[in-house]
Parts: structure tokens; C-alpha cells; sequence
């Protein structure tokens, strides 16, 4: 099993470090300086060099900066060979993006090379980063930078709102937006086109449930937004989040438990250094599920460990159904099915007797303490984690709210 510690980068790192980031000094000498004069002086609250450790290799660097208020420049991102292969790549850039989340930041910008651009944007897209333009020059001996940024929104909207959602959106993006029916047509508008560049419209309309993109044509999943905007969340009316209850020795492989100094107040407030954090590599649950209804991407879980309480929260990447001895076997190596379009399973219970249901979670996030069994009771006295369910997204709100507020009791080690 690889072991993943994601940590600030020290001295002992700088050769790994330097060696990843070298295509950047090309464009930009002073990287590999900022780098030096960082690790040596130790971490800030609003400077960071942070890596990416698997097996005791340097795989992953990011440095960055708080440059203002709600606002981080990622001034470098470098993966090392064979990162993606391993799937290092993207846990290490959610890694990040979710402390930024926990920060307050509203928006993260990324400035990168021409030069090492085709190696970053599949990671960079598959986290919610866009693409936001193109610094370009006319000397032949220069080359572009290319812009890319994250944002941040820190609400909920359901499925009605979603039209108007997206239309708000482009508009502020620069683009021309005319109403059409229940949905809208856009195109960049003319003052912001590259010379040379015309624009055709695209439309967003409705097909029954689906929402849908054209040309070409294509459904918009729910999950696509929810990772642009993460921690943004889309509700459809009458879905529930899934409860996945583990015991303890299960727990610890998948699971990073809750920490007592894992809070931090704000971009700007006192907040401690990052400790190294040891990051479990299988990110795949498992469970007898009977009726089982209205997975999929990107819905909300809440985990919870038998004797000690919920832990914390997560997404759905995927789920399969699985026979049980082949499970047991190697969790890592299961044989994820093609689901066209992402699309939701049908509200069926499981196909068949002696199968259990496989899930696979990202963007998981512990929470600040454990809630023990007798608090969520306090808030639904209805509450039983003895089987894989589901639970209402207030209840999931309470135990968020309070594991965030309540006093520190018996947090784990």
C-alpha cells in the first residue's frame, strides 16, 4: 500500500523540489530562489512550498502565495515522473484546493508557461480549474503564459436554479448572453475576441430532467459544476446524502481521521503551520447495500465509525456492484464501469443476493471532532448507522455544524 504525507517542504527536499520545478526557471529564474529562500526560512500563514511525499519520494510541489484578501496566486505547480500514473497528481491539487476552502478563498490564480502547460491542464481541469486567457507576445523568442484560475463559492443552490445560475455566471465572465425559452444562447462577446477569432452562439437548454449543452451536444452534470465552484453543491429536489458506516480497522485504511489542530479561521487569522499529514491511498468503500437509491456523482457521504462516531464527509467519484470475495481481493484494482454521461443509477435495489456496493469518494474532508452516536441522536432520534442509508441534508448540516463548534472531546490521535 503507497504511503502519501503531504507536508511542507524542508530543506532535505530541495533537490526534488528544484528538479520538478526546473522547466519553470525558463520563464521565470527567480522559481528556484523563492523556493531556497522559503524552505530556509520556514513556512508563513500567507507563504507556502508544499509537497506531495509517496514512498519517500518528492512526487508533487505547489507554491503559493496569499496575495490579498480571499485571493492565493499559485506561483508554481510541479508533478514529478510519474505523479499522474499513480493518481498523485489530482489527490494532491484537491488536497490543496480543499485548505483553500477552509481559508475562506474565493479565488485561485495560476500563471503557467507555455512550456509546461500540456502537463499540468488535464490535472488542473479534472479539479475545476478554467481557463481564463492567454498572455501572449509577439517576439519569436517568447513564448505564452497561459492563465488559469479556481473559484470558490461557498453555497448550495437546487436544480430550479441552475439556468439562472449558469447565465449570472458567463455574464460576469465577459460574455453575451440572450434569453431563450426556458434557457439561454452565448457567445464571447465582440470587444473580447482574439483578433481574427469569430464566435458562434452555444446554447444551454432543458430536456426534460437533463440540462443540455450545444453545440456539440452534451448533458451537464451536476458533479461538472460542483467541482468548478467546489465547495459549491447542486441539490436535486428530494436527494439525500449516503451514510457509509465502517468499522474502526476499515476506518483507518480509507480514512483520515479527525485532527485537533485542523481548524483555521481565516486567510489572514492565526493560523498554525499545516502538519504533515499521512493521506490513506485507497479511497474505496464498501457495503451490503439494500435498496440503495439515487446515487450519483458528486453526492454528498457522510461517514461514520462504529464506537466512535461520524468522521467526516466526502463525494461520490463512482460506484460499481461487486461480488464480495472479489472486492476482498484488491480494492485498488477494481474494474470501474463506463457510466455514459455520469448519469444516476436507477432507484433499484441491489441486482442481486451476496453482491455488496463499492464506493469510490473523493474530496473527503475530516471534520473537526468526531460527533459521537448520542449527539447525532440528540438531533434525529431516528438515526441508526448500523447499515448503509441515506440521511437528510439537515441532519448532515447539524453534524457539520456541530463538530465545528462544540468543544474538543476524545478527538482522535
Amino acid at each position: 500500500m503507497m504511503k502519501m504525507i503531504l507536508r511542507e517542504a524542508v530543506e532535505k527536499d530541495l533537490p526534488a523540489v528544484k528538479s520538478i520545478l526546473e522547466p519553470w526557471r525558463a520563464s521565470d529564474p527567480g522559481i528556484l530562489e523563492l523556493v531556497q529562500t522559503l524552505v530556509s526560512s520556514g513556512p508563513s500563514p500567507l507563504a507556502h512550498c508544499r509537497v506531495l511525499e509517496v514512498d519517500h519520494v518528492v512526487r508533487c510541489v505547489s507554491l503559493w502565495m496569499a496575495e490579498e484578501q480571499s485571493h492565493v496566486r499559485l506561483l508554481a505547480l510541479g508533478l514529478g515522473p510519474g505523479a499522474s500514473d499513480i493518481g498523485a497528481d489530482t489527490r494532491f491539487l484537491r488536497e490543496e484546493i480543499m485548505e483553500w476552502a477552509d481559508l475562506g478563498v474565493s479565488k485561485v490564480t495560476l500563471h503557467i508557461p507555455d512550456s509546461v502547460a500540456s502537463a499540468l491542464v488535464p490535472c488542473l481541469r479534472s479539479c475545476g480549474f478554467m481557463f481564463e486567457g492567454i498572455c501572449a507576445t509577439c517576439r519569436s523568442e517568447d513564448k505564452p503564459w497561459i492563465t488559469f484560475c479556481k473559484h470558490f463559492l461557498y453555497k448550495s443552490i437546487d436544480e430550479g436554479e441552475i439556468i439562472d445560475f449558469l447565465r449570472d455566471f458567463l455574464i460576469n465572465l465577459g460574455y453575451e448572453v440572450r434569453r431563450e425559452g426556458e434557457g439561454f444562447s452565448y457567445r464571447v462577446k465582440s470587444e473580447f475576441r482574439l483578433p481574427f477569432i469569430f464566435s458562434s452562439w452555444h446554447r444551454v437548454t432543458r430536456s426534460g430532467p437533463d440540462l443540455i449543452v450545444h453545440p456539440p451536444a452534451r448533458v451537464l452534470e451536476w458533479n461538472e459544476l460542483e467541482t468548478l465552484f467546489y465547495p459549491f453543491t447542486v441539490g436535486a429536489r428530494g436527494e439525500k446524502p449516503l451514510l457509509i458506516p465502517l468499522e474502526k480497522k476499515r476506518a483507518a485504511d480509507i480514512l483520515e481521521m479527525p485532527r485537533e489542530d485542523n481548524h483555521q479561521d481565516s486567510l489572514f487569522g492565526a493560523a498554525s503551520v499545516p502538519v504533515p499529514r499521512l493521506l490513506p491511498a485507497t479511497n474505496v468503500a464498501c457495503s451490503d447495500a439494500v435498496g440503495v437509491q439515487g446515487l450519483r456523482k458528486g453526492l454528498r457521504v457522510l461517514f461514520y465509525v462504529n464506537r466512535v462516531g461520524a468522521v467526516g464527509t466526502a463525494r461520490v467519484d463512482d460506484w460499481l456492484w461487486e461480488e464480495a470475495a472479489t472486492v476482498s481481493k484488491n480494492l485498488l484494482d477494481l474494474a470501474w464501469l463506463p457510466r455514459p454521461n455520469g448519469r444516476q443509477a436507477p432507484d433499484t435495489p441491489c441486482p442481486k443476493a451476496g453482491k455488496v456496493l463499492a464506493v469510490r469518494f473523493h474530496w473527503y474532508k475530516p471534520l473537526k471532532r468526531p460527533v459521537r452516536l448520542d449527539d447525532i441522536k440528540s438531533m434525529d432520534h431516528t438515526f441508526n448507522p448500523q447499515r448503509l442509508r441515506s440521511v437528510s441534508p439537515r441532519l448532515l448540516g447539524s453534524i457539520i455544524e456541530f463538530a465545528a463548534s462544540a468543544p474538543t472531546r476524545g478527538v482522535l490521535r
